[in-house]
């Protein structure tokens, strides 16, 4: 995506891969490390646990992030596509789900699918 100096662009994002067949961006598969994480919030999930995915405004820009099951952000999610599954979320009305795959240290890496 390209556009004025307030786009943004999925190639700024970290990390990252995509999964999955088909042309419908909103049904792939993709993983990526948690950013900004919560140690307070991520302390209390280990491997397997799911968070909600969703979209939180930041002045007039979208931030994808994660959530617990108590709406407490967990982090922000910046991987390649990340602006698709933005749109998806605010334009299609579509739910994902963020499965913690992998904790490395502080490092905590999400497989995010449509719920």
């Amino acid at each position: 995506m390209s556009g004025t100096d307030n786009s943004r662009d999925d190639t700024t994002g970290t990390g990252g891969s995509v999964t999955g067949s088909g042309s419908d961006p909103c049904q792939k598969v993709r993983r990526g490390p948690i950013n900004s994480p919560k140690a307070n919030v991520l302390s209390q999930l280990s491997i397997g646990s799911v968070l909600d995915v969703l979209v939180q405004m930041s002045g007039t820009m979208p931030i994808l992030v994660v959530a617990d099951q108590s709406a407490a952000v967990a982090g922000s999610l910046t991987f390649v596509g990340y602006l698709e599954i933005i749109d998806c979320i605010q334009n299609k009305g579509l739910s994902y789900k963020a499965t913690i795959i992998n904790i490395s240290g502080g490092v905590y890496e999400v497989r995010v699918e449509p719920k």
